[in-house]
């Protein structure tokens, strides 16, 4: 397996898998229930196009749980920076 390199974005590298998988992401029965679920809860947890993206692709078996983990703490340090 490729190793990512650290300058890339992880939009990109998200980009990317899902040109060469032909895969879009789509909106579940899932997604919906756990977004109301958390919205009645009082917790303000939204996943942005990239973190849903990533969730599809480990989903679909694309991509491994550590490399989900990976993408996403990057992305995480990507989106918000100290």
């Amino acid at each position: 397996m490729k190793t990512i390199k650290p300058t890339q974005a992880v939009a990109t590298i998200l980009s990317r898998y899902q040109r060469r998988r032909n895969c879009q992401v789509p909106v579940t029965v899932t997604d919906v229930y756990a977004d109301t679920i958390a919205r009645v809860c009082g917790d303000d947890v939204d996943l942005d196009p990239v973190e849903r993206g990533l969730i599809h692709l480990k989903r679909q078996k694309v991509i491994s749980g550590g490399r989900l983990v990976t993408l996403l703490a990057r992305h995480q340090r990507e989106i918000r920076p100290e």
